[in-house]
């Protein structure tokens, strides 16, 4: 991961190059394309765990988002987009991301909840996915 000027820990990441539909007349991308990049590797992710988006399934909602622009990115720019879960609670976890071209481009946090698709009731974390983010290295915060 040293191509991309990556720093610290990242379980999940994925690399993408910027779309020309992912930028503003100038070749620059906007500022929604980074948010994006975290939300598909966000819905990858909650697949790998086991997760399903079926409408009588549970699934993420999100709850809260910060986002940090540091660096700009333009079209054709290959880039990496790294995810991990900080920690997690009964029904809700805080997942980190951030896109790296030579170096830290953005930074992103977001507050996820389970919430059961047919009814909108908040539902627990089966143990399983609550294992496989210990083994990610999140922490159990309850």
């Amino acid at each position: 991961m040293t191509d991309f000027g990556v720093a610290g820990e990242w379980p999940v990441r994925r690399e993408h190059r910027i779309l020309w539909g992912e930028c503003d007349l100038y070749g620059h991308a906007n500022h929604t394309a980074y948010l994006r990049l975290c939300e598909d590797l966000r819905c990858s992710h909650w697949l790998a765990l086991g997760g399903s988006f079926a409408p009588d399934s549970f699934g993420p909602v999100l709850g809260q988002l910060e986002a940090k622009y540091l660096k700009s990115l333009v079209y054709d720019d290959a880039v990496l987009v790294t995810m991990r879960t900080a920690s997690f609670r009964r029904t809700s976890w805080v997942e980190e991301y951030a896109v790296w071209k030579d170096g830290l481009c953005f930074t992103c946090r977001s507050v996820l909840v389970a919430v059961q698709g047919s009814t909108g009731a908040r539902v627990p974390l089966p143990e399983a996915m609550r294992a496989q983010l210990l083994r990610e290295g999140a922490v159990a915060e309850g």
